[in-house]
């Protein structure tokens, strides 16, 4: 697939690149604040209310959160109610997210909304990056985040859409569609900024010309 000049279009849409291996370094400790806490025995399950989860940079808040244990070695966690993901320099927000969490780290979240959204703002860079689908689905260890269902990405004056789109945060490079599913294709708006029309130019030529015949 063809590059696309970055001083046109920020974003960039390349081949996908190889996902990053697991970090060797141990967990870090996991912090939950909640405003309550439940057990509902016929369900076996762990309610929480207002909450959030931090480990490190990453955090997670919620309505409403579900388990069915209170450990994360190796657990899946439901939220409900105005969901953020965030990081030092992104925030994921949706109305629902299935947190995955293997080895007491957060690993995989998919989030779903009407529609779920992303704002990534680079120290390096000027303008963020945001974008939105049906569901957005973000693989921690390997960088990567996939927008699924009537995607959108932009940055700045350009944006890329379609059906679905793949961002690497570390390469910061963008993989549209997939080679094994019917795809609808991408499309790419770019909208020139400061831009003033030929024609009012020459508009205002002629009228000047019009003039001076006029006075003479």
């Amino acid at each position: 697939m063809r590059a696309l000049n970055p001083k046109y279009l920020p974003l960039l849409l390349l081949v996908l690149l190889a996902p990053t291996g697991n970090s060797q370094e141990p967990p870090e400790a996991i912090d939950l604040q909640a405003s309550s806490s439940t057990y509902d025995r016929d369900s076996g399950h762990l309610v929480f209310a207002e909450v959030t989860i931090k480990q490190g940079e990453m955090s997670v808040s919620a309505n409403r959160a579900e388990a069915t244990e209170l450990e994360f070695e190796n657990a899946a966690w439901v939220f409900t109610g105005d969901v953020r993901i965030s990081t030092e320099e992104t925030l994921i927000s949706g109305q629902k997210a299935v947190v995955d969490f293997q080895d007491h780290r957060l690993v995989r979240a998919t989030i779903s909304g009407e529609p779920a959204t992303i704002n990534w703002e680079s120290s390096e860079k000027d303008e963020a990056i945001t974008g939105q689908a049906s569901e957005l689905i973000y693989d921690r260890e390997s960088g990567t985040l996939s927008l699924v269902g009537d995607a959108t990405l932009s940055s700045g004056s350009s944006e890329i859409s379609g059906s679905t789109l793949l961002y690497d945060f570390n390469a910061e490079q963008i993989v549209a569609g997939s080679p094994d599913q019917e795809s609808d294709g991408v499309r790419i708006t770019i909208t020139p900024e400061d831009f003033e029309p030929r024609e009012s130019k020459e508009t205002g030529t002629d009228e000047s010309l019009q003039a001076a015949e006029d006075e003479s």
